[in-house]
């Protein structure tokens, strides 16, 4: 608590105590504000909040928290209200009331876990943004798609593409990932081409350009910002800032568009 509390502020950390069956027995306002939450804490479950795809993982923490362990994680998840991505760190750890204390016992005298969470987007050097590729540029999450100063756009699938063509990935291998054929994809990439290069014209190519203006980071971390499944990665030490780990292992967990139908 100590360390989130010195890094954002004890009035910014986000609190939320539940039994060993999963039941939420306590939740400040904080939790649901980062969660984009705005029900009681008796209703709330894991399909309330955003981060729910990550269920199996959460379960696997609990059961190694549930055993002593203290379980660090960085958390990238998207949230509604705000309509932009969040990076969180969070601690997970159980806590199992003695009488031996002499002091009154918690929660009924069962054992608990507890989650602690903190915001971390504003201070992290690790969650790049496609904002930075030029100034003026905003995401459009309700239409899909980047918009740049001079009206030009990139779709969710343009997007796509560009990720996997960063990866070397030919455009037979790009076409079979993304259910199109090779014409399409040829297409495609000499699109988002014209539009990219105007934001910088003396780039030799896309792979200079996209690393000089950060979209080759945005797209190593997570393939498709638009489908806003969260996703997370352990650490240790509370290493969450220039954490090269979190970074490798959250690109490891980039989704594999083969065999979907993407426009």
């Amino acid at each position: 608590m100590d360390v989130f509390s010195r890094t954002v502020g004890e009035e910014s950390v986000g609190i939320v105590v539940r039994n060993y069956e999963g039941e939420v027995l306590s939740v400040n306002n904080r939790f649901l504000d980062l969660a984009g939450v705005a029900k009681d804490a008796s209703c709330i479950t894991i399909d309330d909040f955003p981060w729910r795809n990550l269920k199996l993982q959460s379960d696997a923490a609990d059961i190694l928290a549930k055993s002593g362990d203290i379980r660090e994680a960085v958390n990238l998840y998207f949230h509604t209200i705000r309509q932009e991505w969040v990076q969180a760190v969070s601690v997970k750890f159980a806590h199992q009331p003695s009488p031996a204390s002499g002091r009154p016992l918690d929660w009924e005298g069962q054992p608990v876990i507890y989650i602690l969470m903190m915001d971390v987007s504003h201070i992290s050097r690790d969650l790049p943004t496609f904002q930075s590729w030029t100034k003026g540029t905003y995401v459009d999450f309700e239409k899909e798609q980047i918009v740049f100063p001079d009206g030009s756009s990139l779709s969710r699938s343009d997007l796509i593409c560009l990720s996997y063509y960063l990866e070397d990935f030919p455009q037979s291998a790009i076409a079979e990932h993304m259910n199109q054929s090779i014409k399409t994809v040829e297409k495609r990439i000499a699109a988002i081409k014209s539009t990219l290069f105007k934001i910088d014209p003396n780039c030799i190519n896309l792979y200079e350009l996209c690393r000089r203006y950060g979209g080759r980071q945005v797209l190593e971390l997570k393939r498709d910002w638009f489908d806003k499944k969260s996703v997370a990665a352990q650490i240790t030490n509370m290493q969450w800032q220039g954490n090269q780990n979190m970074i490798s292992e959250l690109r490891d967990q980039k989704q594999d568009y083969s065999g979907q139908s993407i426009n």
